[in-house]
This record gives structure tokens, sequence and C-alpha cells, in this order.
């Protein structure tokens, strides 16, 4: 695994502002590991949306997986398309969207297994027909009801998600598990927090990212990245601002340890360190493997959840919130994007 160097996609992978329905190619073709994000807004009034992945243009073709969602029955069908005929439709799950209302949904390859990812927002589980291949020169076809993000000036044309290791195609088509994050305000205790605050992609480590107006309750915090191929730890502040001298305060001080394979959560104020919390259920970081962390904060406290799962939360110690305007990421990592929510 050391070996394996991080390895991002082109950005002409990356495609905005996207005509309806859509259809185009899948860069490298669909393969273990592969992650499709999409994001955008369903329309007021819309009755339904849906995501193909096709083996051509035709409308006849093969589909491997079929999403289709429904806000006329309030449900998201999952299927697959071979030789004329239809699977079983599957049915089961929670409906995590909203007309009016921004989603991204991330669609992710595995090969084998037809199992459900673990997530604190319980995506409902897909499952593929294993038979059918998705053909390199073609991507999800999207149909009607869904309107692409709009263009912001400042995002870099880069990708949102980090690639992956190169690992050769299997003959049968993966697996497929969906993750569909829900808007924000959809969760219970939402303000909103960092929806105006512009992702950041590939930056250089260490960085400071200044969060305008500070912490507040009901603020999401998107990472992606992986730890380097030798990493010893790396770390995620979040404190009022970067002076060297004083240190300055941490309301949240979150250190991934591979030394010890601890993730140890701390405080700091006025240069002293506060009481350590090291509990952990299992560690769920490797060195040069690529991870996705959500940071929610709360009103009393800080949850944290890595790859889909609730991993840990930290209680606050200082506040007011809004005093903590930075957020710090330090030592061995890789960060391929920070998105604010």
């Amino acid at each position: 695994m050391d070996a394996c160097q991080p390895y991002y996609p082109n950005p002409d992978a990356v495609v905005y502002n996207v005509a309806v329905p859509y259809r185009g190619g899948i860069p490298g073709g669909v393969y273990d590991g592969k992650m499709i994000e999409i994001s955008g807004m369903v329309p007021y009034g819309a009755h339904r949306f849906e995501i193909n992945l096709n083996t051509g243009f035709d409308s006849s073709s093969d589909r491997a997986l079929h999403i289709s969602v429904r806000f006329d029955q309030h449900c998201v069908v999952r299927n697959s398309y071979e030789r004329g005929c239809w699977s079983v439709e599957e049915r089961n799950g929670s409906f995590p969207f909203s007309t009016g209302r921004e989603f991204t949904l991330m669609i992710m390859a595995e090969m084998g297994f037809y199992r459900r990812q673990p997530s604190p927002y319980n995506p409902p589980p897909i499952a593929v027909c294993p038979s059918a291949k998705v053909d390199p020169g073609f991507m999800p076809g999207v149909g009607p009801g869904i309107s692409p993000m709009p263009s912001i000036p400042s995002y870099p044309a880069v990708p949102s998600n980090p690639g992956t290791c190169t690992i050769p195609a299997y003959p049968s088509f993966p697996a497929t598990t969906t993750c569909v994050i829900p808007p924000p305000e959809q969760l219970p205790g939402y303000n909103p927090g960092g929806s105006n605050l512009a992702p950041v992609y590939n930056p250089s480590i260490p960085y400071a990212y200044p969060i305008y107006g500070g912490l507040k309750s009901g603020m999401m915090v998107y990472i992606s990245g992986r730890p380097s191929a030798s990493a010893q730890r790396f770390t995620i502040n979040f404190q009022n601002g970067t002076a060297p001298y004083p240190p300055p305060d941490i309301a949240f001080h979150l250190d991934v340890r591979f030394f010890s394979r601890s993730v140890v959560r701390n405080s700091r104020t006025n240069n002293v360190w506060g009481g350590e919390e090291n509990m952990i259920s299992h560690f769920p970081f490797q060195p040069a493997v690529n991870f996705d962390m959500i940071i929610r904060v709360e009103f009393e406290r800080f949850m944290v959840a890595v790859n889909g799962q609730h991993f840990v939360e930290f209680r606050h110690r200082l506040k007011p919130l809004d005093m903590f305007d930075t957020l710090d990421i330090e030592n061995d990592i890789i960060v391929s994007s920070i998105r604010f929510a």
C-alpha cells in the first residue's frame, strides 16, 4: 500500500452546468473504487428525475444502474436493465431529496458484493446486474427534472473528490453503493452556517482556511483526502486566528496518530491543553487510502463521521463558537477538497 501514490482525475473529467437530459463519457470507464459525484438542484414542482449508467447512447442500451428519484411516490427506485428486460425494483430506504434544494449524490463502484455503505444518513442500498458492463465511453444519463448547479466563478475546474489508485478492471461490472447527503436544513438543529464559504481543492499543507463569521451551530465541513504513504499523524483544528504567538485557542483539536493508531480530541486555551479524549471504536484511516470526513457543528458538540459512518463526538468546551474563525489542517495528509454547508 505504501507504494500507492495519490492519483487525481484530470480536470477535464469535471463537467459544470450541463444541459438536461445529459449523456457523456466516463473518463477511464467504471472500475473498482470509481466514484461519480453529481451535484444539482431539483426545481420546484418536479415529479421525478433519473440517473443511469448505460452501455451506450441508444435508449435501448443496457443500464447497469438505474436510479429514479420519484417525488410523486416519495421513493428512490433502483434497478437494472439488460437485453430489453428490467430486473426487480428496489424501493426501500429513506427519501432525502426536496424540491428547490441542492443535493450531492455520490455513486461508488465496488467489486464483488452488493452491500450497503454505512452512513449516518442511511442511504438506500443498490444492487446492479452483475453481467452488464458500462462502456468506458459513456457517462450517467441524467434525465429531466433536475437542474445542474449554477457556476461560481471562483470554482476551479478540478474534481471535488480524490481519485483512487489504478486497479485493473474485472470482467464483470462492479456492485455499486450510493451515499446521498441530504441538504443540511433537513437535519435537526440546523442553522445556516457554511453555505456561503467557497470550496477549496488540492490546498498545500499546512493550510489555514478563514471561516468568515466563525463557527455556527448547523455548519457542516466536508474534508476529502488521503494520508501520505508514510504518514505518522495529521491534525485538524478549529481555532481563532493563525497568529504564531501567543498560540491561538483551539475549540476542537482532532489529531490522527498512526504510530499509536489513536485519534486524540482536545481543546486549548491560553496555551494550555485540556484533558485528552481518545476512546474510539475502530481506527478508520490507512496510509495512502482515501477517506471522506464530515464534521458537523451542533449546539452542544462537534460530530465527526468518516466514510459515511459516525465516528466520534466532542462536547464544546470553549464558547462562543463564532470566535473560532479558522480551519487549520497540518502534517501528513494530502487534501483534495474542503467544502462547507
